[in-house]
């Protein structure tokens, strides 16, 4: 299973620490259940199923880039801390803490990794001014046609690129801005793509190819101008609504 995986994606690194993470935790809830001599007993079937189908639906919700991803991750978390806690402290078994502990990392990093605008971009779905939008206007230019399209989320050397138009998942693009009237032009591959709800656009996760000084020098300068537009839009916000 683990073999499909390449890690030198971000995405299926993700998956394979979501794996192993599982690994770890299965090993430690029997290797617990045996220390306790639990095993068998309703209370430890139960949990076992309960434990199976939450990350069978983890699995799932990263596999389809649901957001619930997110609220699992917090009560696994929240597990594994009652858990590690529990047995080095209370029924002092430190090397089935160590297991939770490992599966904790595991998970942290994993949601560290996930988080990137690549797959979970911040979108403000509730924000329908677009006055107030955290969003900078751009031309996509795909296979020489150009679209109109919104960037937004900036970090991490990508961001989220918000079209009505259709393309697909590793296609080239090229992106043409205005910034303090100055024409800037980077360029991208598209490596994620979120389905639209009814009325809204298609997002799209790029990642921004800086294979020269300028390049980069010109993500800097559209990173920082992004962070500074977000800053005057949520002023501008507040102060409309004294």
């Amino acid at each position: 299973m683990f073999t499909k995986f390449n890690l030198q994606n971000s995405y299926d690194k993700v998956k394979f620490l979501t794996l192993l993470q599982f690994l770890f935790v299965l090993v430690a809830f029997v290797a617990e259940a045996l220390v306790t001599q639990s095993v068998l007993n309703f209370s430890f079937i139960f949990q076992f199923i309960l434990l199976l189908a939450s990350y069978n639906f983890y699995y799932n919700a990263l596999s389809n880039l649901f957001y619930s991803y997110w609220n699992i991750s917090f009560f696994l978390v929240i597990y594994y801390l009652v858990s590690l806690t529990r047995n080095f402290l209370v029924v002092g078994h430190p090397m089935i803490g160590m297991l939770f502990f490992c599966s904790l990392v595991f998970l942290l990093i994993a949601c560290y990794i996930i988080s990137s605008p690549l797959y979970y971009p911040r979108v403000h779905w509730w924000e329908y001014d677009f006055r107030f939008r955290a969003d900078i206007r751009c031309s996509a230019e795909i296979d020489g046609h150009q679209f109109k399209g919104r960037l937004s989320d900036l970090r991490r050397g990508a961001a989220c690129l918000e079209l009505f138009n259709s393309t697909q998942v590793g296609q080239p693009i090229q992106i043409n801005l205005e910034i303090l009237n100055q024409n800037f032009t980077l360029f991208a591959e598209v490596r994620s793509r979120r389905e639209p709800i009814i009325g809204r656009s298609i997002i799209y996760g790029i990642k921004f190819v800086n294979n020269d000084l300028e390049q980069r020098q010109r993500l800097s300068l559209l990173t920082n101008y992004w962070h500074e537009s977000k800053k005057i839009k949520i002023r501008n916000k507040f102060a409309s609504q004294k």
